[in-house]
């Protein structure tokens, strides 16, 4: 039975956007089950005194760059969102978890380029913004404006928080094999490692 990778991440991490597209580079030939988990980040930072690099200026100012380095191996678009780093991204994350399958990842594409690439950066908490993206990707935009109250999808978006937590996770993008923690999209490499057996499960 293949591994799970599980893929913890928020719409307001550019680096997320980065890993999301850096994960199919590193799964390629690998037998493993990729898992999306939406956390909302703002959260995580809050319990574990962590503060985002947008607000350390030297951070900021290396992240950057580092961004577009990133963003040009993998060979995708990147531009900053002018709302970053006071993005209100639960709206569309608890849509996120609400969705399976491909709808799932079609959305979670959709919402990351939107974000982080589009001319026209996306404002996450504005529903008609996402009703619009969505229908413009071939989805259904009023259901998934729906599903960004829905009960079920409040209460996923809160678990698969809090279970980040409890695992250790101070950030994202985040990466379990099993209970292994792995951040950062430069890390998937590691995860790999483990997921293919090189490495125990722990």
């Amino acid at each position: 039975m293949a591994r799970k990778l599980e893929f913890c991440f928020d719409f307001v991490s550019p680096y997320s956007y980065v890993a999301f597209h850096a994960l199919p580079h590193y799964l390629k030939g690998v037998e493993a089950q990729l898992v999306y988990r939406p956390v909302f980040l703002g959260a995580i930072m809050k319990n574990t005194d962590n503060r985002p690099p947008g607000m350390v200026p030297a951070k900021a100012t290396y992240m950057q760059k580092d961004l577009q380095r990133s963003c040009d191996r993998y060979g995708i678009s990147f531009r900053m969102n002018p709302h970053f780093p006071m993005m209100n991204t639960r709206p569309v994350l608890r849509i996120a978890c609400a969705l399976t399958g491909s709808d799932q990842e079609s959305f979670i594409r959709t919402i990351f380029h939107h974000v982080w690439a589009a001319p026209e950066p996306l404002k996450t908490d504005e529903l008609d913004q996402v009703k619009a993206v969505c229908e413009a990707a071939g989805l259904d935009g009023a259901k998934m404006v729906a599903l960004s109250e829905d009960t079920n999808a409040k209460s996923a978006m809160i678990a698969n928080t809090e279970n980040a937590l409890e695992r250790g996770a101070f950030g994202t993008p985040s990466f379990f094999v099993g209970d292994t923690l792995f951040f950062g999209h430069d890390r998937l490499d590691y995860a790999v490692e483990l997921l293919k057996g090189s490495q125990p499960v722990g």
